[in-house]
């Protein structure tokens, strides 16, 4: 059994992750923390979590969550995912990784160096169609695949503290935030 902590618990993380979670025979829902302390509050009634913190620092330190599950604007990634490591837990971050290539470098060889497993929110080649299609490309009953194209729309209104479509927070926009789904389900 996993126990694990969820860091920041808006958006995809209630949405989806933490009832995941909740579900999964192998994994807890130990504690939950976001920077909003209503938001916070919310999520750990909604999902009856034991434990809620107010600070990234103080859920790094209950020695009973194994790993944590990053949820929050990529500009906040690069620091929690280091101290996560630095504190021996493992990291499910969402994707992007980082805001740049050297930091996202930095990032993995220091959970490599800490010892602990760390992974983007890739969930792509999780669905059943797309496994079906690996099937497919795997067996070679599609022939030699030499051209896949893509798509993927999402549209993100402009609302009050969104932080997707400022690359200082969110790394890129679209060919970041989304595309990367489509870069990771190919190379699969």
């Amino acid at each position: 059994m996993v126990n694990w902590g969820v860091i920041g618990c808006g958006g995809i993380a209630d949405r989806r992750t933490i009832p995941g979670l909740v579900e999964a025979t192998n994994a807890r829902l130990l504690a939950v923390m976001d920077q909003i302390p209503e938001v916070t509050r919310r999520v750990q009634q909604k999902y009856g979590c034991p434990r809620a913190y107010d600070t990234v620092e103080a859920m790094l330190g209950d020695p009973e969550i194994d790993a944590v599950y990053i949820a929050t604007p990529v500009y906040l990634h690069y620091d929690q995912v280091m101290a996560a490591a630095a504190a021996g837990k493992h990291v499910l971050v969402e994707k992007p990784l980082a805001l740049t290539v050297a930091q996202g470098r930095e990032m993995v060889a220091f959970c490599r160096q800490a010892g602990v497993y760390a992974t983007e929110g890739y969930m792509m080649k999780f669905h059943s169609l797309h496994q079906r299609a690996k099937e497919l490309i795997d067996s070679g009953a599609l022939g030699k695949v030499v051209l896949m194209r893509a798509q993927l729309s999402c549209w993100y209104p402009d609302i009050p503290g969104a932080w997707r479509q400022d690359p200082k927070l969110g790394g890129g926009g679209a060919l970041m935030d989304m595309a990367t789904h489509l870069y990771d389900l190919m190379r699969w």
